[in-house]
């Protein structure tokens, strides 16, 4: 049956933001306060090596600047035209919003710093954080009533943001002027997405850019620094085979071993018990290990499957030489190190995130967590007791786990 208006309206807040999908890649987003937003999720170039993207339409409802279904529908196919005509919606907006902010004034950082802290889709503790340090360690150096453009590239801009980050260095703080960077970089980002100043972003990551950490076993991210990476995750997304991309998105959904993922057969999906069931032999511990399919799961099983459903791998490349019959597990760390990450995370130091933030953030048992994470806890009838016992609370875990890496950012 397709997506009415009766259906839409029927949509009811949550707890948390929810998509529904309404047909041909136009989606509504339902925010805990009732809103609705209309958003049309693409690919560009057309076909399936386009990178996914996102092109906000706007809001549901009735007046000036809100869009029924039926115009929301009317404009996704406008967009499409377009982008089968050889144009990027996305970049069609930009260009025109580009033209608008060249008349008016250029904000000052202080300006931006604030402006990008309120349209934040954080949680509140973590914009607080980016406060803190914008207004105590960023805007006192740069200069809060310094016009933003004055920051770009090619006016000095990258040496000014590298000079304040080794003055927090040079106080002995090094994890703190990395996490500064990363906030400087999505304000200037913010900035550009508004044509406040030109690309490129003078606070980009590289080599020379990051602190010299002491080297940690797997490294890994905080929680609060998740909806940069995924935001870097997407934007760079050419930069990546669509199969590699989609295992490190299935990496964060599932926090499993890097070589129990890339090993996943389709005939391991049960769709009917709504389960990835991973046999005994390719799991560390020997036994089966369930995994609840969420729907961000299932969202992307179902694009891979586009690529790869012929195939007895899901992370089948076709680059598949010598050891392994699918996607060498070394490609995810090999393509963390492509988007800047070499030294900050790991395949493996993923699975740190969940087991921290499903405590803290999730307010979830570590018992759950851990068995979630297929540790084995206690002797073989404890284990069989725990498998029978837990499985509920695994998939409210499960599903809480993955709702809030989308509210994070992460795009499925």
């Amino acid at each position: 049956m397709p997506f009415t208006d009766s259906d839409l309206r029927a949509l009811e807040p949550r707890e948390k933001q929810y998509r529904v999908a309404t047909g041909d890649g136009l989606y509504v987003v339902v925010y805990p306060n009732g809103s609705k937003y209309f958003t049309w999720v693409y690919r560009y170039p057309p076909g399936r090596g386009g990178q996914q993207r996102w092109h906000h339409i706007g809001p549901y409802g009735k007046g000036s600047g809100k869009w029924s279904l039926k115009a929301a529908r009317d404009e996704r196919d406008r967009l499409d035209q377009l982008r089968k005509a050889g144009d990027d919606p996305r970049v069609l907006k930009a260009d025109a919003k580009r033209e608008v902010e060249k008349k008016a004034k250029v904000p000052s950082l202080q300006e931006v710093a604030e402006d990008y802290l309120n349209r934040s889709r954080n949680r509140l503790s973590t914009v607080n954080d980016y406060r803190n340090m914008l207004f105590n360690q960023v805007l006192p150096v740069l200069g809060h009533h310094s016009p933003v453009n004055r920051f770009e590239w090619y006016s000095g801009g990258r040496q000014k943001v590298l000079d304040l980050k080794k003055g927090i260095e040079a106080r002995g703080s090094l994890y703190q002027s990395d996490k500064c960077l990363m906030v400087m970089r999505s304000m200037f980002e913010h900035a550009i997405d508004n044509a406040w100043m030109q690309p490129p972003n003078p606070a980009l990551g590289s080599k020379g850019a990051r602190s010299k950490h002491e080297p940690k076993h797997h490294p890994t991210l905080e929680w609060d620094q998740l909806p940069q990476f995924f935001e870097d995750l997407e934007r760079n997304d050419p930069k990546g085979n669509f199969v590699v991309v989609s295992a490190v998105k299935m990496l964060f959904l599932t926090f499993l071993r890097v070589s129990s993922l890339s090993g996943l057969r389709w005939e391991e999906i049960d769709y009917k018990k709504g389960l990835w069931i991973i046999p005994a032999e390719r799991m560390k511990a020997k036994q089966d290990h369930k995994i609840p399919l969420t729907t961000q799961i299932k969202e992307v099983l179902e694009k891979l499957h586009e690529v790869t459903g012929n195939e007895e791998y899901a992370f089948h490349t076709g680059m598949t030489r010598g050891k392994y019959p699918h996607m060498n597990p070394s490609s995810i760390n090999n393509h963390l190190i492509r988007l800047g990450y070499k030294g900050i995370l790991t395949g493996h130091g993923v699975r740190a995130i969940p087991l921290t933030a499903g405590q803290e953030v999730l307010n979830f048992s570590p018992d759950v967590i851990q068995r979630q994470m297929a540790h084995a806890i206690g002797d073989k009838v404890r284990q069989a007791y725990d498998r029978a016992q837990f499985m509920k609370e695994r998939k409210k875990f499960m599903i809480a786990w993955c709702d809030a890496l989308v509210e994070q950012g992460l795009i499925t």
